[in-house]
């Protein structure tokens, strides 16, 4: 990407040099006429423009200056010296370039191995420091962007993520790098307990192990949910866990815990019939009705059933219940 930028700046600086000494030629080859003297003053200020875009990103890349005033400068410095300002700017280049300070680099050199064997820290549910990390990855210094990557280590998995897949855009290649990395281990870290899980569950001993078949559907979920996986990718992943939770109710049909899960899996698949099916399962088995009432709504959503939405909402005991779901909650509350 780099050498194609090169190269671009130096076409349009060898276009801008032709145009420049294709007007001069005309002044002096040509008897000086109104129209003459107009196409080389109109080449002149072409040249002019191509010069102003083009010398901010060769001599001026590392600046802090806003870029219009430098693109000015420039323009005013090749348009009223023709000739020799567009020249003596092109000769400075390789000396400006060779003499100009290199950018600061993060200090930051990590492997993926390295950074898959840190230590695990405990996650912390404090809501301030997610809200700070947020405002601090905004800050237009890279270190403190990297201070926030870093951090959020120490936040919860579903606060973390959406704050790592943003970085993955971030300017600096060390930021990018490190969030591939921190997410990278976290999805490697599910994928090891899924294997691990997948070995256990091989074993004659475990193959009715209800907790197996439990923990690999809710690593597989845990994939999807946090957003480690993105489109078909995520639908694969809850196909799996789809697989284990039907393997595990083979044998515990009655087994409410993965009814209620078969039932989360299947409404984030889209299949909203089924989905309601085992929710209704898992009530009938002993599940509270209440903690029913966010999903039986989504469904109800999704089946454009909008005056059912009010209802179930209405029944809802907000914020006790789904503290991050209040202003939905309220909205369809308010609802006439």
């Amino acid at each position: 990407m780099r050498l194609f930028l090169i190269l671009c700046n130096l076409i349009l600086l060898v276009l801008a040099l032709g145009l420049e000494i294709y007007g001069f030629k005309l002044i002096l080859n040509e008897s000086l006429s109104e129209q003459i003297l107009i196409t080389s003053l109109f080449l002149h200020f072409i040249a002019s423009i191509i010069a102003a875009c083009i010398f901010p990103t060769i001599m001026a890349s590392n600046r802090k200056q806003p870029q219009l005033k430098i693109n000015i400068f420039f323009f005013v410095v090749v348009f009223y010296l023709p000739v020799l300002g567009l020249v003596g700017l092109t000769l400075a280049v390789p000396f400006i370039i060779r003499h100009s300070p290199k950018p600061k680099k993060t200090n930051f050199a990590m492997s993926l191995s390295k950074i898959r064997n840190l230590p695990d820290i405990p996650a912390q549910a404090i809501d301030d420091n997610f809200a700070n990390l947020h405002s601090l990855y905004r800050s237009r210094n890279p270190d403190k962007r990297l201070k926030a990557i870093y951090a959020s280590l120490k936040i919860k998995d579903r606060d973390a993520i959406p704050l790592l897949r943003m970085a993955l855009s971030d300017p600096v290649d060390d930021i990018r790098l490190l969030a591939y990395a921190l997410l990278d281990r976290k999805e490697h870290g599910i994928s090891e307990r899924i294997k691990l899980s997948k070995q256990k569950l091989e074993k004659i001993e475990n193959s009715r192990n209800k907790r197996l078949y439990r923990q690999i559907a809710n690593d597989y979920w845990e994939l999807a949910n946090l957003g480690l996986t993105q489109g078909e990718a995520r639908n694969y992943v809850l196909n799996m866990a789809c697989k284990y939770i039907e393997l595990g109710l083979k044998y515990y049909p009655q087994d409410v815990g993965l009814c209620f899960q078969y039932a989360q899996i299947l409404l984030k698949l889209g299949n909203f019939e089924r989905a309601y099916e085992q929710f209704k399962k898992a009530e009938s088995l002993g599940m509270e009705h209440k903690k029913l009432l966010i999903y039986y709504a989504e469904i109800a959503f999704h089946r454009h059933q909008y005056y059912k939405v009010k209802q179930l909402m209405a029944e809802i005991d907000y914020p006790a219940a789904y503290p991050q779901l209040t202003s939905v909650v309220q909205f369809w509350q308010k609802r006439n």
